[in-house]
């Protein structure tokens, strides 16, 4: 997957010369729909955007994978993407930011038929903080509504997953 990020990349810096989709001042709200590789799971979203500039854009997400196998994570991201157009309604970035993490190992959930756990209520949390680094795409599909598309590695010491997102965003 790393080589995979590595050539969208360089794809990317082909396109340096094309102007991006105008992303100063402008405010927009996301959600999306994940799976991560570490936790297998189904994770659900929800982002803030804002335009610093005409190409440097910031996003805050919270994420929300769903129970797998006594194990549930959540966590926020500080990205920051540099939009470059393609076209009037395609834009690509990269990703570069911090994450934050909290996975839980929660044994209490365990169901085993045949077998009683008793009061057994062994649950565990860590918290990480990582980077993410990756590239994205958006689509215009009306004059303020966009779909989105990213993949990311999220480096977390023990946890560093893969994620594939897709949502859609609404720019105010």
């Amino acid at each position: 997957m790393k080589k995979l990020l590595i050539i969208f990349f360089i794809s990317f810096l082909s396109v340096y010369g094309v102007s991006a989709q105008d992303q100063e001042g402008k405010f927009s709200l996301a959600g999306n729909l994940s799976y991560g590789t570490k936790i297998e799971s189904l994770g659900l979203g929800l982002r803030a955007q804002y335009g610093f500039t005409e190409n440097i854009r910031g996003a805050l997400e919270y994420k929300y994978y769903l129970d797998r196998r006594n194990v549930s994570a959540w966590g926020t991201t500080a990205d920051v993407h540099y939009v470059f157009g393609v076209s009037d309604a395609v834009s690509l970035y990269p990703i570069g930011g911090l994450t934050f993490s909290r996975w839980t190992l929660d044994l209490g959930r365990t169901n085993i038929p045949g077998v009683d756990l008793g009061e057994l209520e062994a649950k565990t949390s860590e918290n990480r903080l990582g980077l993410n680094l990756g590239f994205g795409g958006q689509i215009a599909l009306g004059d303020k509504t966009f779909l989105q598309i990213e993949a990311k590695e999220a480096l977390i010491k023990d946890y560093t997953q893969f994620v594939i997102s897709v949502g859609f965003m609404y720019q105010f």
